[in-house]
């Protein structure tokens, strides 16, 4: 009897072990189970990749466009008319360089140096030059000449110019700081405004200090209005002068329209056609006519009207072109 009362006691307490392990067990599945339904995985949040700035156009049609603004208005208060390159056409200086196809036979401050054109500013040379302007003097020693460079160097704006007569032309950086700070503020997107009382290269000093127009275009179109008062020079679009036979020659290209003249000091002497031989316009003999400059700029350059008009046609010609006698 004690014998399975003593059983029963093992068995009893066998039983309270088993039930204790399984509740024990449940409660360790229960709290695994909450511990991997509340874990939680953060997302990585997605990373903002900048735009790239995009990169500064150092040169395009709009500055372009300011710049020949500029040398239009700044021009005519040295007296003078600036022939620029096209993009196109070689332009030729009056001691026989052709630029830029000559820019590689060019020295910079002495020095030979990698310079050639480019339409952006932002080329393979050490000198991208985006624009050049050239004038051609008629106040001896000639022939001589202002020509401008507009370029950069390193990406930032210089203006070189060259008024050399023979040799190996030499471009220096411009002393004129209207035309450097010009350049430089249509480069930086600010408006360029001319002042007539800046200072000037060395040989615009010279030429300038003459009241008198000494600029062979501005001359021929007064020539032209005085040798032919019919015609209206700001209608002529074709107009332009050209020197062969030791004169200057200004008309649309005809014999009927050319007249020829020469400049020697304040004494001009202009061409005309004789009419009174009754031969064909091409064989007819030229009668000469002198007239002083100055008596020219009171007839046709006094004005403010009058300045403009020539200012503005002189502008709009080509280079003066060199023909063979």
């Amino acid at each position: 009897m004690k014998i399975k009362k003593i059983l029963l006691t093992v068995m009893l307490f066998a039983g309270v072990l088993s039930l204790a392990a399984c509740g024990g067990q449940s409660e360790s599945t229960k709290t695994s189970s909450h511990k991997t339904t509340t874990t939680t995985v953060k997302s990585k949040k997605e990373s903002k990749v900048s735009p790239s700035k995009k990169s500064t156009v150092l040169w395009n049609k709009t500055k372009d466009t300011q710049l020949k603004t500029f040398i239009d208005q700044w021009a005519p208060t040295m007296k003078q008319s600036y022939t620029k390159y096209d993009g196109k056409n070689s332009l030729k200086v009056s001691t026989g360089m052709v630029y830029p196809d000559d820019l590689s036979k060019t020295t910079v401050e002495g020095n030979q140096a990698s310079i050639g054109f480019s339409k952006n500013g932002d080329g393979k040379y050490t000198y991208n030059v985006v624009a050049i302007y050239n004038y051609d003097g008629t106040v001896p020693p000639l022939p001589n000449h202002i020509t401008y460079f507009f370029a950069f160097q390193n990406g930032q704006p210089i203006v070189l110019v060259d008024q050399s007569r023979d040799g190996t032309p030499n471009l220096i950086e411009t002393k004129n700081t209207q035309v450097k700070n010009a350049f430089a503020n249509i480069v930086a997107g600010k408006k360029a405004t001319v002042d007539s009382s800046s200072d000037m290269d060395s040989s615009q000093k010279s030429e300038t200090n003459n009241s008198q127009v000494t600029d062979p275009k501005m001359i021929g179109v007064m020539v032209h209005q005085l040798a032919m008062p019919g015609d209206d020079v700001t209608k002529e679009a074709m107009l332009g002068v050209y020197s062969a036979n030791g004169k200057y020659w200004i008309g649309i290209g005809t014999s009927v329209s050319n007249v020829g003249y020469t400049i020697d000091g304040d004494t001009v002497t202009y061409y005309t056609k004789d009419g009174s031989t009754g031969d064909s316009t091409a064989t007819e003999s030229l009668i000469a006519h002198t007239v002083s400059l100055n008596d020219l700029e009171k007839q046709y350059y006094s004005t403010d009207v009058q300045k403009q008009t020539v200012q503005s046609v002189a502008n709009n010609m080509p280079a003066i072109e060199n023909q063979s006698d």
